[in-house]
């Protein structure tokens, strides 16, 4: 009798093992099928999307994929663009969902097309993991990912742009829940970036390091995607906008925050309007003189217009201004006083 239960109990085990491994193998199937589609829906109809190897482990309880030599070519508007990167490792379970979390940590290459303008862009990360969570009926698609110790290099200018530390977070909301036409947010962005070397170019204006750049960024009316000059002229037709709540801007002597809206005038340029509070106004003057972005008389102006406004909330802080940033006719103006003159944007 006791001998019938053990071989009762073994066979159940063999039983179980067998369930759990036939399980786990159609769902790294299962995987290996999510992979392939959200690949090819990245790259559109039109694109193409390979990888070298993809390994799937975590028998028996997780799917933790591993794709090496990833290559994704798309084609838009504007031409093809395209994505390669070393590796890339995705954990996620069919049985619980389409949520899956990554790591992007490693080499990549990214070629497209910013308006008229191609960038062949080199990046590293020594960390990236990150997160995707589908929503469900009226919920945003959400997607974070966090690089640390990240360099970007433009291939074509050699400039080289370093961050210790960032954090992004995109909210995509579903169409069928905007109506045609309207304002609704179409997506959202949460940026937090810190310790940003910068590029020569950008380094002589007012500092070498950016110590911190963050924002959320909504766009209002659907995106303009593929970005190029039909698109834009259509999202400013349809009243589009893109909020910018809770910026703060910290670059050598200047400390800016505020919020504001950027729209675009019928050139398809920036206009945008920004209540924001400014501390350092006075050595960003100066190192915009130092730069040769203004004159030094006009300098003199803007510092004593601004003194006349500002705030001295605590003896030993910095005078701080609070006051209206406005772009409009392609120049920057801090109150009424004009600051710098912007380029134009050539979509």
């Amino acid at each position: 009798m006791t001998s019938r239960i053990v071989y009762g109990l073994f066979g159940l085990c063999l039983a179980a093992v067998a369930i759990v491994t036939g399980l786990w193998f159609t769902g790294a199937a299962q995987v290996r099928e999510q992979i392939a589609r959200s690949g090819r829906a990245l790259a559109g109809e039109a694109g193409a999307f390979t990888v070298d190897t993809l390994d799937i482990t975590g028998f028996p309880f997780s799917f933790e994929a591993t794709l090496g030599g990833i290559a994704v070519l798309g084609r838009d508007a504007r031409g093809t663009w395209e994505w390669r990167a070393d590796r890339a490792l995705v954990q996620l379970s069919p049985w619980l969902g389409r949520d899956a979390t990554f790591d992007l940590a490693g080499r990549h290459k990214l070629r497209f097309r910013a308006g008229r303008v191609p960038l062949d862009l080199d990046i590293t990360a020594a960390r990236a993991p990150g997160e995707a969570r589908f929503g469900g009926a009226g919920e945003p698609d959400i997607y974070t990912l966090a690089p640390e110790n990240v360099t970007l290099r433009d291939i074509t200018s050699g400039s080289t742009l370093k961050a210790e530390a960032t954090s992004f977070q995109l909210f995509l909301y579903p169409p069928p829940e905007r109506r045609a036409g309207n304002t609704q947010p179409a997506a959202g962005v949460l940026v937090d970036l810190n310790g940003i070397d910068l590029p020569a170019g950008m380094s002589r204006f007012l500092a070498p390091r950016l110590t911190k750049l963050a924002a959320e960024i909504q766009v209002l009316a659907d995106l303009p995607v593929p970005v190029d000059r039909r698109n834009i002229a259509r999202f400013r037709e349809a009243g589009g906008s893109v909020e910018v709540k809770n910026l703060l801007l910290q670059w050598g002597p200047t400390t800016i925050d505020g919020s504001g809206t950027v729209t675009l005038d019928p050139g398809l340029q920036p206009e945008a309007s920004f209540a924001a509070r400014i501390a350092g106004f006075e050595e960003t003057a100066d190192a915009l003189v130092a730069a040769g972005l203004i004159r030094q008389q006009e300098a003199q102006g803007v510092k004593l217009l601004l003194s006349l406004m500002a705030r001295r909330s605590d003896p030993g802080r910095s005078a701080e201004i609070r006051v209206p940033i406005t772009i409009q006719d392609r120049a920057i103006f801090i109150g009424p006083a004009r600051l710098a003159r912007m380029p134009q944007i050539r979509w």
